[in-house]
């Protein structure tokens, strides 16, 4: 399963701020010719597979993981597998590119959303006319006036979100004109990423149907949370949820935008990554959209005489090993810099997903690619990363800590418990992250126990002991807005800081990334917080992800999004291919 880096997912350089302008390199897999590796967004990723497309079919694509909760912007809701189901079902301002460094606006939903002043900070949105939800209530102001203060942390500080970033710098929102559907968002301080907020993979919610709710917190904790959507505005509607089985989407032919072209949208749920190529195999589902890996890669290649075919990228996605600080022996430094000094990503890449793309490499970087301007390695110079036993070692003999390489204890004599690691079932790839962890660990005298997870949401929030975890390996999703997706990952207090990382400084610096305008200065100061994340040595990035959609040549228009919205970004345009049966 992968979770999303929470609040700015996509898009083009923002109004005020230049965003990335090559997001990452190499060469193209060049799409239905039954795979390649290395596409990594550019021009070409948003014209793969494009075709003519009939009217009417069903097709069924599968999620990695069940649905855990509906309102995507909810610290619980904000999984990848939720979101590629609600993008097809909320209207969003803007959607991610696979191209990686642009967003596009909805003019289904928005005629133009444009900044109209710099001081204060404007923005215009003025709404299509014909926008409205499924009930016949128009979309207004009213609705993005909810959206934000859900997620501004200050008019609902018991609602779950997943992130406050931008909303927090909302002075007003005012609604003029015909059903208010003129909106009018003023900054109390400049936010240069302000094209990440109200979409890009968080949808709006309707307003109208949240005051029947209950508190604003009992509509976005409770209601959206965990009621099956049936007042949407989208191209689809669900037509029926089955947890841990399906949940199937239906044309909803009363959306007042561009109709859909399948009349069914399944979306299979299918845990196990290990059986997804079978089920693609016996025609059980049509797409797939798993964790690459060699004996995939070898199935489908197999499968290229019966129209199968693949896109192999490095996106948006990046895996990383999380520590839980509390822990209290995870609480110390000198402990969790020897844990990721011991750690040998080389050597964990040669053993994983480096055996599916050669291109795949480490990781130096928590908020830039290897490929985006800016990039530089914040990581190898604090000594993390590089399978240095001996020095691990030496770091804990100097912190105090006695048998070391044995029964570690620490400066007091207590000995360290061991630690219990946790990865998504069915993933092969992160059982094998965890097991050479484990062995680092144990070179050091710690005792890993590693074990799986069947809901991520609940074990990253804390949500079920069961769950819970000391160390934890999973992906982010993110997308081109790298100061305020990944701010809310390593911000005090944040949603989307599961490990409870907390440094005053890296609060200030991100304060002042959020608010830049100058795209230079924002990834200087990011560049800072990296270091200092590594000199704490709160997580460690491994490697940026290859991504693999598998599926069959007769359906057009469906190809990889290796952002935060995934390949469904367009599901509205799917369809079998004119002449295809």
């Amino acid at each position: 399963m992968r979770t999303r880096s929470r609040r700015t997912a996509a898009l083009s350089g923002l109004a005020a701020l230049a965003i990335v302008a090559t997001a990452c390199g190499g060469s193209s897999s060049g799409g239905g010719g039954g795979g390649g590796g290395g596409q990594t967004g550019g021009s070409g990723a948003t014209t793969v597979n494009s075709a003519s497309v009939k009217s009417g079919g069903t097709l069924t694509y599968v999620l990695e993981k069940n649905v855990p909760a509906w309102n995507v912007n909810t610290s619980t809701g904000n999984t990848f597998e939720n979101a590629e189901v609600v993008e097809n079902i909320y209207p969003m301002v803007f959607s991610l590119s696979p191209d990686l460094t642009n967003v596009t606006l909805n003019k289904d939903f928005v005629e133009s959303a444009t900044q109209t002043s710099a001081s204060p900070q404007t923005i215009v949105y003025k709404l299509n006319p014909a926008a409205k939800w499924s009930d016949g209530v128009p979309i207004n102001a009213d609705d993005f006036i909810y959206y934000w203060k859900a997620q501004d942390g200050k008019d609902c500080p018991k609602c779950d979100a997943a992130s406050n970033t931008g909303y927090d710098q909302i002075k007003s929102i005012t609604g003029s004109g015909a059903n208010n559907q003129t909106v009018t968002v003023v900054f109390a301080k400049p936010f240069g990423d302000w094209k990440s907020l109200f979409g890009c993979g968080y949808p709006l919610l309707p307003a109208h149907i949240a005051a029947k709710h209950g508190t604003m917190a009992d509509s976005w904790n409770k209601y959206f949370n965990d009621t099956v959507p049936n007042v949407t505005a989208g191209p689809f509607k669900i037509q029926s949820f089955k947890s841990n089985q399906a949940v199937t989407l239906v044309r909803d032919t009363n959306y007042w935008g561009t109709q859909a072209k399948l009349d069914k949208l399944i979306f299979r749920i299918i845990t196990d990554t290990t059986a997804e190529p079978t089920a693609l195999q016996n025609h059980e589902v049509d797409a797939i959209y798993p964790q690459p890996e060699v004996d995939l890669i070898n199935q489908l290649n197999g499968m290229k005489s019966q129209g199968v075919t693949y896109q192999l990228d490095l996106g948006l996605q990046w895996e990383h090993f999380d520590f839980n600080l509390k822990n209290k022996f995870l609480q110390d430094k000198p402990l969790r810099q020897a844990l990721f000094t011991a750690v040998d990503r080389q050597g964990l890449i040669d053993r994983t997903v480096g055996q599916v793309d050669s291109k795949v490499q480490v990781l130096n970087n928590r908020f830039l690619m290897p490929a985006q301007e800016g990039y530089q390695d914040d990581v190898t110079q604090y000594g993390l990363g590089q399978g240095d036993v001996a020095k691990a070692k030496q770091i804990l003999t100097t912190a105090g800590y006695t048998g070391v390489g044995t029964a570690l204890k620490t400066k007091d004599g207590t000995p360290v418990a061991p630690l219990t690691m946790k990865y998504t079932v069915g993933n092969p790839i992160r059982q094998t992250e965890c097991q050479l962890f484990a062995h680092a660990a144990a070179q050091l005298g710690v005792k890993v126990n590693v074990s799986t997870t069947d809901d991520l949401g609940a074990t990253l929030t804390h949500a079920d002991k069961q769950h819970d975890y000391d160390v934890v390996v999973f992906a982010w999703v993110g997308n081109p807005f790298f100061t305020s997706s990944n701010a809310p990952n390593y911000q005090t207090g944040s949603g989307n800081n599961f490990g409870g990382y907390s440094n005053p400084q890296v609060d200030s610096l991100l304060k002042q990334a959020i608010a830049a305008t100058d795209r230079t200065k924002q990834v200087q100061l990011d560049n800072q917080v990296d270091q200092l994340i590594s000199q704490d040595a709160y997580t460690l990035p491994l490697y940026q992800k290859p991504t693999i959609l598998a599926f069959y040549t007769k359906w057009g228009n469906i190809r990889d999004n290796a952002t935060g919205q995934g390949p469904p970004y367009n599901a509205y345009e799917w369809g079998l291919k004119q002449g295809a049966s």
